[in-house]
């Protein structure tokens, strides 16, 4: 087939991915490999892997056997070798549920907001860049990343859903929370950040009132208003969104919309990266 064109959130927690036949996700997690005595199922998205050389299981199965109780690599940059498995695996698990056979893919893939810098992305890009070799449960191929795009995480949602005037977006994830501002569709760097909380790391991950005031005391320093149009993503933004309505009234739940041809997709607001770096990734490779 002709080269795909992908929007991969590769997150702590979950991946996303958005594309032409539709949208798929997985569990992010990663351990080491080991023999196995017993071989037990614990997920649909259980994966024993290899590629370029490392070996691990990754999905729900690495949950249960991750030895270390890490599952994945925290932190406000994506540029290390976890964030090529995720992609690669998210690649991989594209084309099996959608049929295609990929031989050349283009993505667009995101880092933090406070790590969006030069050096991060030419890390990022020229980690993914080439032929990568996997075996995924005993299958073997080969997948050519051609072009890579690195968005920053929040502000690349945006465009899921583009809209003129100022919009804020918080964009809550497992390892830290983005806060991307846009004027009239242009990004403003001195009012948008990255928190380094996200809900795999906060104390008391029931307590979404606490995690929406700690929003909105960082927030405030960035000079929004409590008035302003503010956009919520991510995994829990749902069950966040009426604590911070508290502090940003005019607060929305983001309703990302993948289309294709005919075929118009309004997607759950966890999915808001991924289709907004599609459509980037549109506009720059296709």
């Amino acid at each position: 087939m002709s080269k795909l064109i992908l929007g991969i959130d590769a997150g702590n927690h979950t991946a996303k991915v958005a594309g032409p036949y539709g949208m798929d996700s997985y569990r992010t997690a990663i351990c080491d490999w080991f023999e196995r005595d017993i071989v037990e199922s614990h997920g649909a998205d259980d994966m024993e892997f290899e590629i370029d050389g490392r070996r691990g299981y990754a999905g729900t199965i690495a949950v249960y056997e991750d030895e270390f109780g890490g599952t994945g690599m925290y932190g406000d940059t994506k540029a290390h070798e976890d964030t090529k498995i995720r992609v690669l695996l998210a690649i991989y698990r594209y084309g099996q549920k959608y049929g295609i056979d990929i031989s050349e893919v283009a993505v667009v893939t995101g880092q933090p907001i406070v790590s969006h810098k030069p050096a991060e992305k030419t890390a990022i890009s020229e980690m993914l860049t080439g032929t990568h070799s996997l075996t995924v449960n005993g299958y073997e191929t080969a997948i050519t990343i051609t072009d890579v795009g690195i968005a920053a995480e929040g502000a690349g949602a945006f465009w899921a859903a583009p809209a003129g005037g100022t919009i804020r977006v918080i964009d809550v994830g497992s390892g830290t929370v983005n806060a991307a501002s846009i004027v009239d569709k242009r990004y403003i760097n001195n009012a948008s950040d990255t928190f380094n909380f996200g809900m795999e790391t906060v104390n008391n991950k029931n307590d979404l009132a606490a995690v929406a005031r700690a929003i909105a005391r960082n927030t405030s320093r960035l000079k929004w208003h409590r008035n302003d149009r503010v956009l919520l993503c991510g995994g829990i933004a749902a069950d966040l969104y009426p604590h911070i309505q508290t502090h940003y009234g005019a607060a929305e739940l983001m309703h990302p919309v993948l289309q294709e041809g005919n075929h118009v997709t309004v997607a759950e607001p966890v999915f808001a990266n991924a289709i907004g770096f599609y459509k980037l990734a549109r506009m720059s490779f296709a």
